[in-house]
């Protein structure tokens, strides 16, 4: 355990930026990390610089503003982007040049729009970001409208879909707004 928090504060060191040496580096400098949980593929790790932080390794290292959040939102929010990463999220900025089964990009709009439209009827809707899910031949849509209809929309998507997936939505968009 103390090999990996001297790893990620060697990596914490140099993503912030942080004055001093490199060679000082240690399992308790610059950051004191406190474990928060620990599994097989999974270690996440909390730290204060500026804020609370979460510091994550698994594959790789990464950490991210906590945002209020508890570690069980981010086991949740991670569960959710699994779920989007297996199913070929293609984003509205991406194009496949011979990919028959990736739409064209005004084509992906225009059916996030209505997308919107048929979910936040009569509200200006703000696309914060648009999926084609690829595997599944479907689109995903992370969207900005008023809080009273927003909230609306999660009480509609809870009776329909379940209460963890909402949670895995509501857990993302805390994310986004964070970023």
């Amino acid at each position: 355990m103390d090999h990996l928090k001297t790893e990620l504060n060697e990596y914490l060191f140099m993503e912030f930026g942080v004055d001093g040496d490199e060679a000082q580096v240690s399992e308790d400098w610059p950051f004191d990390l406190k474990t928060l949980l620990e599994t097989s593929a999974l270690t996440v790790f909390e730290f204060r610089a500026d804020e609370a932080y979460f510091a994550v390794a698994d594959e790789s290292l990464n950490f991210m503003p906590q945002a209020g959040m508890t570690v069980a939102d981010l086991l949740l929010q991670r569960s959710g982007a699994q779920w989007i990463g297996a199913r070929d999220p293609v984003d509205l900025s991406v194009v496949r040049l011979g990919d028959p089964s990736v739409p064209r990009t005004s084509e992906r709009r225009r059916e996030l729009e209505a997308l919107a439209a048929e979910t936040l009827p009569g509200e200006t809707v703000k696309i914060l970001e648009g999926l084609f899910l690829c595997t599944e031949q479907r689109y995903l849509a992370l969207l900005a409208g008023s809080a009273t209809t927003v909230s609306g929309v999660f009480a509609a998507f809870e009776e329909r879909a379940g209460v963890w997936l909402a949670l895995t939505l509501i857990a993302t968009l805390l994310v986004w707004a964070v970023r």
